[in-house]
């Protein structure tokens, strides 16, 4: 997915907001769920890779 793309993705948006809000206020563990569900968002064409 480009980033023009993500930008167009309602879920997206609200994930990358909710990441910069949770860092504004040292919330470390949220900005990382938000980090690995943009990752995992199933727009972006990639999967993680799975583990054994």
């Amino acid at each position: 997915m480009t980033v023009d793309a993500a930008r167009d993705c309602a879920e997206c948006v609200r994930l990358e907001r909710d990441r910069e809000a949770a860092r504004t206020v040292g919330d470390w563990s949220r900005a990382t769920d938000c980090a690995v569900l943009l990752r995992r968002h199933p727009e972006h064409g990639t999967k993680p890779a799975r583990r054994p």
